[in-house]
């Protein structure tokens, strides 16, 4: 069905829109994109929180299972149907079309169906690790397998699954489809599943069991590269499952998996159950096409139109995130996720953990006191005073380990200590820990964007510019520094819900059959006028690198 374009008995190109769905971990965000005017009309969201963790231990009392993070995806239906009734008023009161719908959705969750596409058991999300050994396992086993590094995290799917199949055998028996979270609501809004939720139950408890009795159960849930990526059972190359990877778990789960659809092809249309839930084209008019989705980077990055070689996104959040788009796959072996995007392309990912969480602790328990609280801007001030290098103290920002490089028994460190900064312990110098707590976040991110050039061959993953987003891309003074510890420009993308936005570009590539790229290179994402590009002093610049080269000798030797 790539390309296929809807049947509109009343087309009117003016008032076309796409819906953009993100279903996210804490809550789900819809947008109403216009692409006529290349503006979103309407916007809604609806929060909702991860199941209790609590078990029963042997001696039969509660326990919390810190390593376990679930979600019921009756959560996530009783969501969409918030949110697609608040844009449903805007659609019908400004006469919009819906010519199509998008979902992007948290990457490596596990939904398991049984072959009434009923849910077996809570979802099992991208945080959850309780399936740490069954990843060790599968890894061995993948190594061998493809003869080279295979390395599984245990917030991947598939070790889930093995979890799933050695910890709750029955649930596995009934298993007939392992989907993710994206792929489940297509499959729902395909099909009608959950258009009755609110009036069947008002419960986020229970496991969803849907009424209904014409689902055609010949219909296969579909998924795309770019999701399917974060299972650990996908060829890069090739965009299509390993058999061999896939049968480590278990002989049934290669037939178990969503079919692999093209980054422009059509998952399935809306049905007419969920028309009349939503009260959107309730007598049915059109057909209103559902793109195949993707995972929400995957999103995030065409939200961002960040969708040919040279761009990348820098996340600036508790942990910070960068991935970008390559034209040739990661190297396996490396600390880089090797996803693939959702154009046919590669998205090299990175994830420190030491980010804006670092300075807020730094903020809190070095730049103030019990009557003063710092700000941010206050501390970047005083940061500005100081001399880039801070005079050589060198902050270590690894307070809870770190994950790139893999250091999870890392620690934090102040190295460099002199005569003439030591008062910094007792609080003399706030600006002077500031600005090197937040160089050494930089240097962090600075390595992580160079282990990403270095693990995609053929110099495929290139940045000339990063989209910088995130709470920490407010801070000024941050954003100066970054562009001249990376030397490279940035720009920073004014939608906060780049996912749900990319959700909805997709969406309009498949309703007209147009490349996904090819479509958002025509949309306009709207950037704040502000380009921040690197400093033309060398002698800045030099300080920056020697402070670097410091930081790499430091920490190397501490933890490598």
């Amino acid at each position: 069905m790539a390309g296929t374009k809807r049947k509109n008995t009343e087309s009117n190109p003016d008032l076309e829109c796409y819906i953009g769905i993100d279903v996210g971990t804490q809550g789900t965000k819809a947008v109403l994109y216009h692409p006529k005017s290349q503006t979103i009309k309407a916007r809604s969201s609806a929060a909702y929180d991860l199941d209790d963790n609590d078990e029963l231990d042997n001696d039969g009392n509660s326990k919390n299972n810190t390593k376990r993070a679930e979600q019921q995806p009756s959560k996530w239906i009783e969501a969409l149907h918030k949110t697609l009734k608040e844009l449903s008023l805007i659609i019908n009161n400004e006469g919009y079309i819906v010519a199509g719908i998008g979902v992007s959705g948290q990457q490596h969750g596990m939904v398991a169906l049984d072959e009434n596409y009923d849910v077996i058991r809570p979802a099992k999300l991208w945080c959850d690790v309780e399936a740490s050994s069954q990843a060790e396992r599968f890894s061995q086993k993948a190594t061998e397998i493809m003869a080279k590094e295979w390395t599984i995290p245990a917030g991947f799917t598939a070790p889930k699954v093995l979890w799933m199949k050695e910890m709750e055998p029955q649930n596995w028996d009934k298993t007939r489809w392992i989907v993710l979270p994206h792929d489940y609501i297509n499959l729902c809004l395909r099909t009608g599943i959950g258009h009755d939720y609110t009036e069947v139950s008002n419960s986020t408890t229970n496991i969803f069991k849907h009424n209904l009795n014409n689902v055609d159960k010949s219909i296969v849930p579909n998924t795309d590269a770019g999701d399917a990526s974060g299972t650990g059972i996908l060829d890069q190359n090739t965009r299509e499952y390993v058999k061999e990877l896939a049968q480590i778990i278990d002989e049934k789960y290669f037939n178990i998996l969503p079919k692999i659809l093209s980054p422009n092809e059509i998952s399935g249309y809306l049905s007419n159950e969920w028309k009349v839930a939503l009260n959107i084209d309730r007598e049915s008019k059109i057909e209103i096409p559902i793109s195949v989705g993707s995972g929400d980077n995957m999103m995030s990055s065409l939200g961002c139109k960040c969708v040919f070689p040279g761009n990348a996104v820098l996340s600036l959040g508790t942990s910070g995130t960068i991935f970008g788009v390559s034209t040739t796959p990661v190297q396996t072996g490396t600390p880089v996720a090797a996803f693939c995007d959702a154009t046919g392309k590669h998205l090299p990912l990175v994830c420190v953990m030491s980010c804006t969480g670092v300075l807020n602790s730094v903020l809190e328990h070095w730049c103030s006191t019990p009557n003063s609280k710092m700000t941010h801007e206050e501390a970047s001030k005083l940061a500005g005073k100081i001399p880039p290098g801070c005079n050589g103290l060198s902050f270590l920002p690894y307070l809870g380990g770190e994950r790139t490089p893999n250091w999870p028994h890392a620690t934090g460190a102040l190295l460099g200590i002199t005569a003439q900064n030591i008062n910094c312990m007792s609080g003399g110098q706030p600006g002077l820990v500031y600005r090197a707590a937040m160089e050494g976040i930089t240097f962090l991110l600075a390595e992580a964007l160079n282990q990403m050039t270095c693990s995609c061959s053929e110099g495929g993953f290139n940045p000339k510019s990063i989209f910088v987003v995130g709470g920490g891309s407010k801070n000024k003074f941050w954003r100066q520094m970054l562009a001249d510890v990376l030397e490279l420009e940035l720009l920073f993308p004014l939608e906060p819900e780049s996912a749900a936005l990319g959700a909805a570009f997709q969406a309009g590539a498949a309703a007209t059959g147009t490349s996904v790229d090819i479509f958002i290179s025509q949309q306009t994402v709207e950037m704040e006028d502000t380009i921040v590009k690197p400093t033309n002093d060398r002698k800045t610049l030099n300080l920056y690198k020697d402070a670097l080269n410091k930081y790499r000798e430091f920490s190397t030797k501490l933890f490598k």
